[in-house]
């Protein structure tokens, strides 16, 4: 059976982006010009260029047009280790993670408010629904690229009067602030779901149709209750998630290789699937 028409149109410009022809953030042609470039209905030159946007290789801009997407380097979240910490200051957890990696990470936005425990929320603190929280939330870069988002909820009783409150960082991070408050944290519980994101995810992301993100939503014990919750949202076209159980070898306590290089990607010559 002849390979369809859309097939070889996405299947030609996948060429092009191999070859370099293509590069990187270029746009591609508008779809009349696609449409005249191949002898094609616009619905055809459609169907071409979201077999390419399934696969994550262009992505849309509203009001632009479409374009090859920018080359994706993975970053290993290890989840073992502690993360709370990484709203405290610059020198936090995450921030010292993602140096240590040869990266260059950001905070592009922090929040601090209160709000409204939403029911998700008010199990996890096991308040009740519609209670008071202090809501914490930043939003970070990795090399320029959105990366991942982070929001902390804290019972009111725990975080009212306290530098939880107020905006800007904590010098030396939530949970030794948590331990001086008396909640000493003693365990946490990560529950790890997959899905699609919702608009506001998708927009701030700026993600390749077709890619889910990974949702750790983290609740953290002292001796006797809920202390934190924190939701953590990383694409998955960027992050791999890693923990490590129990002390490793030291030749084995650094990070995991980088994956390599997806099929269709700058710089392979695999054709379309």
């Amino acid at each position: 059976m002849p390979e369809p028409k859309y097939q070889r149109i996405a299947d030609d410009l996948l060429l092009q982006i191999d070859q370099g022809a293509l590069r990187p953030g270029d746009r591609l042609p508008s779809e009349p010009e696609l449409s005249e470039a191949y002898a094609a209905s616009r619905n055809t030159v459609r169907l071409a260029i979201a077999s390419l946007m399934n696969r994550g290789l262009v992505v849309p801009r509203q009001g632009l047009g479409t374009f090859v997407a920018e080359e994706i380097i993975p970053y290993t979240v290890r989840l073992s280790a502690e993360q709370g910490s990484q709203e405290g200051s610059q020198g936090g957890a995450y921030v010292s993670a993602v140096k240590m990696a040869g990266r260059n990470p950001e905070i592009l936005r922090f929040v601090v408010e209160v709000q409204h425990a939403a029911d998700d929320v008010a199990e996890r603190l096991d308040i009740p629904a519609g209670e008071s929280v202090v809501v914490r939330h930043a939003e970070r870069l990795i090399d320029g690229q959105p990366w991942s988002m982070l929001t902390s909820y804290y019972p009111m009783d725990i975080a009212s009067g306290t530098p939880l409150e107020r905006a800007g960082h904590i010098a030396h991070g939530a949970i030794r602030l948590l331990a001086e408050l008396g909640h000493e944290q003693i365990s946490y519980r990560d529950e790890i779901t997959a899905r699609m994101p919702d608009l506001t995810e998708y927009n701030f992301f700026h993600l390749p149709g077709g890619v889910p993100i990974i949702a750790v939503d983290r609740t953290a014990y002292d001796a006797q209750r809920p202390i934190r919750f924190t939701r953590h949202i990383y694409p998955a076209d960027r992050n791999r998630m890693a923990y490590d159980l129990g002390t490793l070898p030291d030749r084995y306590a650094g990070l995991p290789k980088q994956p390599p290089r997806p099929p269709g990607r700058p710089g392979s010559t695999q054709r379309a699937s």
